[in-house]
């Protein structure tokens, strides 16, 4: 009996151990299990993750490579722009330097000094010229009406005063009158040796060559809104090339800031490039009684 109860305890004893030996390992296994279930689930994050990334990255690529297509057209255009630029400038220093060489030359401006003017249109323009003193004077031996650039235009600009408007009215009404039907006007502008400064000023005339043209084409506005049939108007510009005196002071530069207007006959002003017969013989106006011709 005794015996019998000890193997009995033994029994009992063997079995607590082994099952409790069972119980921790099932624990561990869970808690092994749950660590394994937790390291996949990172693995497929980090595999999400590493697969959005190398899509951007793609993208990215993608990208840069359409970026430097894009520049490499920018800098192909840029090239091309600075040959073009290259290029203007030297045709423009060559067409301005023939330009200089042209006006510092000796020859005359084509049938600028005129005809001589029939006594009736000589006569108006000298009343003209008498009732217009302070602005202006005329020429009969070139049949021109010289205005003093001062009076007609401020400073550098090409807007006619206000105060010069009746003045040119005025020629306007001898222009269109029967003496001078058998003329047209050529209106030349020109300036002293001054260079154009003011970046204002350079933006609309960039050399007195512009501004004395640009004050030419104004007062031929002026002449045809005042009712000047067009195409019995030209316009030239001289810059400074063609001083009437030294640009050494004040009074100097004064003169030569100028704009002038010529008579020609009908027929000396033609398109470029149609040669032209020569001018049309200019009519005597009939001189009025007691007056000799």
């Amino acid at each position: 009996m005794r015996g019998s109860g000890w193997m009995t305890g033994m029994v009992g004893l063997c079995a607590v151990v082994v099952g409790s030996s069972g119980c921790v390992s099932l624990e561990r296994y869970k808690n092994v299990e749950a660590a394994n279930r937790m390291v996949i689930a990172e693995k497929e994050k980090t595999d999400a993750d590493l697969y959005d990334e190398r899509n951007v990255n793609d993208s990215l690529r993608t990208r840069v490579r359409a970026l430097e297509s894009e520049l490499g057209v920018k800098d192909q255009l840029l090239a091309n722009y600075r040959d073009e630029s290259a290029l203007s400038k030297q045709m423009l220093n060559a067409a301005q330097q023939g330009i200089e060489t042209m006006a510092k030359s000796n020859f005359s401006a084509p049938v600028i000094m005129g005809a001589k003017l029939p006594p009736q249109l000589d006569s108006a323009l000298k009343k003209f010229a008498d009732e217009h003193q302070s602005e202006l004077s005329y020429d009969p031996a070139s049949g021109s009406v010289k205005w003093k650039a001062d009076l007609l235009f401020p400073l550098g600009s090409d807007v006619v005063n206000q105060t010069a408007l009746d003045g040119l009215r005025g020629f306007s009404d001898i222009l269109k009158s029967p003496a001078a039907a058998d003329f047209e006007a050529v209106v030349v502008g020109h300036t002293d040796n001054r260079p154009i400064v003011r970046t204002e000023t350079k933006a609309s005339h960039p050399t007195n060559w512009h501004l004395s043209a640009h004050r030419a084409i104004a007062v031929g506005g002026i002449l045809q809104k005042n009712g000047v049939a067009p195409n019995r108007v030209g316009v030239m510009g001289c810059g400074e090339y063609r001083p009437t005196t030294a640009n050494s002071s004040e009074a100097g530069n004064g003169q030569n800031r100028r704009v002038e207007i010529y008579m020609v006959p009908v027929g000396s002003i033609v398109e470029s490039g149609i040669a032209s017969d020569s001018p049309r013989p200019v009519k005597q106006a009939s001189a009025p009684a007691g007056v000799a011709p």
